[in-house]
């Protein structure tokens, strides 16, 4: 196919083929991630799509509030005699004097073959949050920084961080059973999975394992006062300041440290350890033990 185009119109589209600009706000629902952006000043395009490397995606930050809004919206309205629209302006989002001023993260945006009718989001970067003063060959990953978790490899190791009010949890989940268990959507978007015409619609996209993670009973679990650790009915806790625990279903079927003794106990049976001596609360019997395994 032989494509013709002027000297005039080859060199806009070159000069209009690439833009930055400032996100708005984020649709993850999506196959793609969708972002609301502003470019040019008075360019507005809703819905864009951000193409994003295999197996890592994310939802940016939402865009600051203006804080000179406010004061814009008080001094027009004073100026428009305090009533109507206050001299803000109509139209759609786009028009010159609508676009938000606040911080925001920043998309660096291509137009296939110079079309601005035909924008793509290569990638987002968001000053506000990013992870600075790393040494050289460093790589991390990180949410907003107020969370304070980071996943940082370092040259002198692995550091993955959770801020102590907030869960680090490690589980095992089951393996999908069908594309509606992943949440998959089909390609109308209506859903994973379903029928038409007797054929099975092919699903796209897979849903946060979160709920399933929470749920597991195989699991490593930490937060701000203890260590916890679970696989079927048996456990292990290890809590600051106060002791550590193996049990089996129950802490009536455990043992126990802490740093004033040692205890076993099996139902109401206890025999523990303290700097006085050992101590039980029946009687013991000497027997050959059945139960423990060489």
């Amino acid at each position: 196919m032989v494509t013709r185009s002027s000297t005039r119109d080859a060199a806009r589209r070159s000069m209009s083929s690439m833009s930055r600009g400032t996100l708005r706000k984020t649709d993850s629902k999506s196959l793609w991630n969708e972002h609301d952006i502003d470019v040019l000043k008075g360019e507005t395009a809703t819905g864009v799509e951000h193409v994003e490397n295999y197996g890592t995606t994310s939802h940016p930050a939402k865009q600051d509030e203006d804080e000179n809004k406010g004061k814009q919206q008080k001094s027009q309205q004073a100026s428009a005699g305090g009533g109507g629209a206050g001299g803000a302006g109509g139209g759609s989002p786009g028009t010159v004097g609508e676009q938000p001023e606040g911080d925001a993260a920043e998309p660096i945006v291509a137009y296939m073959n110079g079309s601005r009718s035909h924008p793509v989001i290569l990638a987002v970067g968001d000053r506000r949050h990013r992870l600075v003063e790393l040494e050289e060959g460093d790589v991390a990953q990180h949410r907003l920084k107020d969370d304070r978790q980071q996943v940082l490899l370092s040259k002198d190791g692995t550091y993955v961080s959770t801020r102590d009010d907030k869960i680090h949890r490690t589980a095992l989940v089951p393996k999908p059973q069908d594309d509606k268990q992943q949440g998959g959507q089909d390609q109308s978007r209506g859903g994973g999975g379903e029928q038409k015409d007797g054929k099975q619609k092919k699903s796209y996209g897979q849903k946060s394992a979160k709920d399933d993670n929470k749920k597991s009973s195989v699991a490593i679990e930490q937060n701000g006062t203890q260590t916890f650790s679970q696989h079927g009915q048996f456990y292990t806790a290890q809590k600051g300041g106060s002791d550590a625990s193996v049990y089996h279903q129950d802490r009536k079927h455990s043992a126990q440290a802490t740093d004033a003794h040692v205890h076993v106990r099996y139902g109401d049976n206890k025999i523990w350890v303290d700097k006085d001596g050992h101590w039980s609360e029946l009687p013991i019997l000497q027997k050959k033990d059945k139960h423990c395994k060489d």
